[in-house]
């Protein structure tokens, strides 16, 4: 089965946020094909299987890391065609997750499957879920010790070299104002229409630029406020996103909230934390050394660097593991009738075959 069937075949199997079983377990059967390897399901804090399959054929060999994630966002309005059933129009391969990242799981699956034969290195597979929700999968294999001298990721880079990222924050604010009768609005402190006023505010924040970043941003993601009566609200909560570069941290990004707060010369009081809910660290924005493995994988393929925009999985690996992000382009990201290029998933997987026949070559100074 060539990439473009496995991408199909990946597209087929519903895996959404939280119910990835089926993917799980169809990754780990095409895994036990490989010779020599060791296949297995790790669960993730309720949330399903990590999907880990390894290679090993020495201590003094180099270990090389390919993970995809195996979720995909549910399916959203306004899918004109069976995102389930792959529909290939062209150069376009249509399917929910065919760009993100199931062709890319395909990728790293050959990928695995090239690189265990070779015998110069020890190449290990990490299907990992939650990616979609707050990565903790991904954070699973940290916590259980994961090492590796490489880690690449096959996810959409839109066919060029990822070696960086922004980082990311969620701050939750809570709102007080005053309730008064809704006819005399002028007698209370309305919540919602401060924490308006607050969201005003970040459009007028300075954003730190990274020469190779550019810079952060904000966007406000939900807001909960209001009253059933005739009242003045006097509650309002909100939740904002924050991508950051790096020279930002979490003290220095809250205190800029707290100065457009101060800003507003508001009469309701503003509480702002980092998002509590969240179950995993935060995270940190990254730029990847072009150097040892990285500069040989960079080599092989051959493309221009670029440096993203969100983040992934690939922010918790890097902050571990020297992490370089190559994956084909692709269209519709989380929004109806997504689709990949086919003749980008096959340069991709050309990409990837040169690195592997790069490590066929046996050792070097790059180790």
């Amino acid at each position: 089965m060539n990439v473009i069937e496995l991408t199909k075949k990946l597209v087929s199997i519903p895996s959404p946020l939280g119910d990835t079983s089926g993917i799980e377990e169809f990754v780990c059967s095409r895994l036990e094909q490989v010779g020599n390897v060791s296949a297995e399901l790790r669960p993730v804090k309720g949330l399903g299987n990590n999907v880990i399959g390894r290679v090993f054929h020495g201590d003094d060999l180099p270990t090389i890391l390919l993970n995809g994630h195996l979720d995909t966002v549910e399916v959203c309005k306004g899918w004109s065609m069976d995102p389930f059933e792959p529909k290939i129009e062209g150069d376009r391969l249509h399917g929910l997750g065919s760009a993100d990242m199931k062709s890319g799981v395909a990728i790293a699956l050959d990928t695995f499957k090239k690189l265990a034969a070779l015998g110069t290195c020890n190449v290990i597979f990490a299907g990992t879920i939650d990616e979609e929700g707050d990565s903790n999968g991904a954070f699973a294999l940290i916590d259980e010790g994961i090492q590796a001298d490489l880690c690449i990721i096959p996810e959409p880079s839109g066919g060029t070299i990822m070696m960086g990222c922004r980082g990311r924050l969620i701050f939750e604010v809570d709102v007080r104002g005053a309730s008064a009768h809704g006819s005399r609005p002028e007698q209370g402190v309305n919540a919602i229409s401060e924490a308006g006023r607050f969201v005003g505010e970040l459009d007028r924040l300075e954003l730190l630029k990274d020469e190779k970043l550019g810079t952060g941003s904000f966007c406000p993601l939900e807001i909960l406020g209001g009253t059933r009566t005739l009242s003045v609200p006097d509650t309002c909560w909100l939740k904002i996103d924050r991508h950051y570069v790096r020279g930002e941290d979490r003290a220095g990004l809250l205190e800029q909230l707290k100065n457009a707060v101060g800003n507003m010369g508001s009469h309701a009081t503003f509480d702002i934390s980092p998002w509590k809910a969240r179950p995993t660290p935060f995270l940190e924005p990254y730029i990847t050394e072009n150097e040892g493995l990285a500069e040989r994988f960079t080599k092989a393929v051959g493309s221009e660097f670029s440096y993203g925009k969100s983040v992934g999985d690939y922010n918790v690996f890097a902050k571990f593991l020297p992490t370089v992000v190559y994956g084909p382009r692709g269209v519709n990201w989380h929004s109806p009738d997504e689709w990949v290029s086919i003749e980008s998933i096959q340069k991709c997987a050309e990409g990837y075959g040169r690195f592997v026949n790069s490590m066929n070559k046996g050792k070097s100074s790059v180790f």
